[in-house]
């Protein structure tokens, strides 16, 4: 149980590292052949796509700050089993290029291997974001 409860506390450390910008809190529990998945399409979404190793994740990180900066990053709720855990949390972030606000909930599924992040699945209503940016339109049908 204090293995799920460790990996629980990371995850919200990490988030909590990751909202302010002090990624050392990232990049430290990471695996050296760590897999980062981020399901957003690279044509919408610069930092959507696969990553490896912890370049990849600098990379990712790098490509997600140029174009937001995250006003909000609250948990709604993070649970642990064995070596994997979920997470969701309540986003905000200013979109660089347009200036606007967007706001969505953001899925985390970590898979642990000896205390370190092995891999991570992001997901987030893409098309929700594009709208809130100005960047998809809907048209009355």
């Amino acid at each position: 149980m204090t293995q799920e409860l460790d990996n629980k506390d990371l995850m919200l450390t990490v988030v909590a590292g990751f909202k302010s910008g002090k990624l050392d809190a990232l990049f430290a529990p990471i695996r050296a052949d760590v897999v980062w998945k981020v399901m957003a399409p690279r044509e919408f979404f610069r930092f959507g796509g696969l990553y490896h190793g912890a370049a990849g994740v600098k990379e990712y990180t790098a490509l997600l700050f140029s174009d937001y900066h995250f006003a909000r990053l609250n948990p709604l709720t993070v649970t642990a089993k064995g070596d994997e855990v979920w997470g969701l949390f309540d986003a905000e972030a200013l979109h660089r290029p347009s200036g606007r606000y967007v706001r969505s909930v953001v899925s985390l599924y970590w898979r642990m291997k000896d205390g370190r992040i092995a891999e991570q699945q992001m997901f987030f209503d893409t098309a929700s974001v594009l709208m809130q940016q100005g960047d998809l339109a809907v048209e009355a049908a």
